[in-house]
């Protein structure tokens, strides 16, 4: 049973080591952080500063060397494949390149998540027409992606992370790949996610503008440690020069 007061997820004290080479290399290091149940949550870093690992242990798909992991309050290190496969029902993914089946529609893509569940046909109809509605492609629907520009695949892409009714929405630089005004869209597009559905979002992205427009915070990594969780609303100043000051400093402008 899920703890009401329990955060999205949180991260107590988590260190990932990965062996190979000459000598270990951390990933992270000995972080603690929470992500509010309904929260709009950043991730910024420079490549390498371990911001793929902690979408991975979001997700279940790593686990800590040492410390935990918890979604809705659950360990994922301690459940069963099955009762883990079960969480990640939960759990949607939006990832930079789209990661959409070339060879089906719009509307297949959608359903996609659905059919492996096994979901019936009518509800899965229902739930796609719900969601080409809210993503607002619905004269696309029988298009393949070949035939849709990069914020419509976007659009596609969240949609299908959001067919099995999941809590929580992790986003790995979903608008990278796209041009400023489509950037704009789709980020309008997770802030009404967010509005509509009441579903944390963990935002991964090097575009600051990004964080500063739908994020309520922001944690900063550097080198596999947590530098700062910064609030984005707040309004103070910075003279630093470092990489995690210059983060800090453009949030909080």
């Amino acid at each position: 049973m899920i703890p009401p007061t329990a955060p999205a997820v949180e991260f107590v004290r988590v260190t990932r080591t990965f062996e190979g080479g000459d000598q270990p290399v951390t990933a992270l290091s000995d972080v603690s952080l929470t992500v509010p149940r309904g929260a709009v949550f950043g991730v910024v870093g420079e490549s390498g500063a371990g911001k793929s690992t902690l979408l991975r242990m979001m997700n279940g798909l790593d686990h800590p060397t040492s410390g935990r992991v918890l979604f809705d309050g659950i360990d994922l290190s301690t459940l069963t494949k099955r009762e883990l496969n079960a969480v990640r029902h939960r759990i949607g993914v939006v990832f930079q390149s789209f990661n959409l089946v070339g060879n089906l529609t719009v509307r297949d893509n959608i359903a996609l998540p659905l059919r492996l569940q096994r979901g019936r046909g009518a509800e899965v109809s229902r739930r796609v027409a719900e969601l080409v509605d809210f993503v607002g492609l619905g004269p696309r629907l029988d298009h393949y992606p070949a035939q849709l520009s990069g914020g419509e695949k976007q659009r596609v892409a969240i949609a299908r992370a959001l067919a099995t009714h999941p809590t929580m929405l992790l986003c790995d630089e979903p608008t990278s790949a796209l041009d400023t005004h489509t950037t704009g869209e789709i980020l309008t597009l997770l802030g009404a996610t967010r509005a509509e559905f009441g579903t944390s979002i963990v935002l991964v992205t090097h575009e600051l503008d990004a964080v500063k427009r739908i994020c309520d915070s922001a944690a900063i990594f550097e080198a596999g440690e947590l530098r700062d969780i910064i609030a984005v609303e707040a309004q103070t100043g910075s003279r630093e020069l470092s990489y995690v000051e210059h983060v800090r400093a453009e949030l909080q402008r």
